[in-house]
């Protein structure tokens, strides 16, 4: 299955979010943008992708719909995917609104469980307590 990576070129993340993607190969080839992940598609076999951009954030979605999503490839014989299932949202943090990355061009399959937003809001928190104590501390000596 290693040899036949890039032979996966459908993705599907929902019922509604399914296609045909860009290889890695093609997206490498392609014109950067303003940031790292953003490529214009500027050489490709399938003429649906010349000029078309792509990168990882078009492909996030919210916590509570990211139940599925995979990659499926096209063998002369038969049609073989890989999925990744997710039962529950219980370990994931942020909510069931917040958006993560999933699937994207590679083939790439993400199952983020901790994101960055619950480590800064964990973060800012500490640093109000911390200066809170020291407000306290600085009264009690002042005082």
């Amino acid at each position: 299955m290693k040899n036949h990576l890039c032979s996966f070129n459908y993705m599907a993340i929902s019922d509604t979010r399914q296609r045909n993607m860009p290889s890695a190969s093609e997206r490498a080839k392609g014109q950067k943008l303003a940031y790292p992940e953003a490529i214009r598609i500027t050489n490709s076999s399938n003429p649906q992708f010349v000029g078309e951009v792509d990168d990882k954030y078009q492909y996030s979605c919210e916590n509570q719909d990211n139940i599925l999503q995979g990659w499926i490839a096209h063998y002369s014989k038969q049609t073989v995917g890989i999925w990744m299932i997710t039962p529950s949202n219980e370990f994931r943090n942020g909510g069931p609104v917040h958006q993560d990355l999933t699937s994207h061009v590679g083939p790439t399959l993400l199952n983020v469980s901790s994101s960055s937003l619950f480590r800064n809001l964990l973060c800012i928190w500490n640093n109000i307590l911390l200066i809170y104590h020291y407000i306290i501390n600085l009264r009690v000596i002042l005082f």
